[in-house]
C-alpha cells in the first residue's frame, strides 16, 4: 500500500509497548471544558477510531475527571514536566502539546494519561487551527503511539501540521493495535 510503519513504543526503551486492552473500552477520556477543547477532543478521538477497521479501540467522554483513563486539558502554561515519561509536540509555533504517560518499573502504565494543549501565540487563527491538530497528535500518544514519525507529513511527528492521518499513521495504529504489548494499564 506504500505505507511505512514508523516506532510506537516509547523513545530509548522498546519495552514500553501499550495499546488500550480489550478490557479498557471503551476507554474513557475527560476533556476541559474550555474553548474548543471538547469538541477537538472529540474529533481527534474519532480520526484514531476510524483508523482501525475493527472498532480495536472505542471512547467514551467523560464529564469527572477522577473516573478517566486519560485526561485532556488546555491550561494557559504548561504544567511543570515530570519527572520522566512526557512527550512533546510544537507546532509551528502556534501552540504547544504534551502528553505524560507514567510507567512503573514492573512495566504498568499508571493511569490516567495526562495530555495538554496550550497557547504560545496570540494569533486566533493559528491557535484555532493548531489545536485542532495537535490535540489529534497527543490522543495519538494517549492511545499508545509513543514515538514520533521522522515523516512530517505524518500527524504524529513531533512538529504536527496535518488536520487527518496521514496512511502512515493509519498503518502504524493498526500495526499497534494487532501487537501484544508488554505494558499493561494500572486497574480501573
Amino acid at each position: 500500500s506504500g505505507a511505512t510503519a514508523y516506532p510506537v513504543h516509547a523513545p530509548g526503551d522498546t519495552s514500553v509497548v501499550f495499546a488500550w486492552p480489550g478490557a479498557f473500552h471503551p476507554v474513557r477520556v475527560y476533556a476541559e471544558a474550555t474553548g474548543e477543547l471538547p469538541v477537538n477532543v472529540t474529533n481527534g478521538l474519532q480520526l484514531w477510531a476510524n483508523a482501525l477497521h475493527c472498532n480495536e479501540i472505542s471512547f467514551a467522554i467523560v464529564t469527572d475527571s477522577a473516573s478517566a483513563d486519560i485526561i485532556v486539558r488546555n491550561p494557559i502554561f504548561m504544567p511543570p514536566l515530570p519527572a520522566s515519561g512526557a512527550f512533546l509536540a510544537d507546532s509551528v509555533g502556534a501552540c504547544k502539546g504534551r502528553t505524560d504517560v507514567l510507567v512503573d518499573s514492573s512495566n504498568t502504565l499508571l493511569r490516567p494519561i495526562r495530555a495538554y494543549v496550550a497557547p504560545n501565540s496570540i494569533d486566533p487563527a493559528a491557535l484555532a487551527s493548531c489545536y485542532h491538530f495537535v490535540t489529534a497528535h497527543e490522543l495519538g500518544h494517549a492511545i499508545g503511539l509513543f514515538s514520533h514519525s521522522p515523516d512530517p507529513n505524518d500527524l504524529m511527528n513531533s512538529t504536527p501540521r496535518r488536520t487527518e492521518l496521514s496512511i502512515n499513521d493509519r498503518y502504524t495504529v493498526q500495526l499497534l493495535y494487532h501487537l501484544i504489548p508488554y505494558t499493561r494499564p494500572s486497574a480501573r
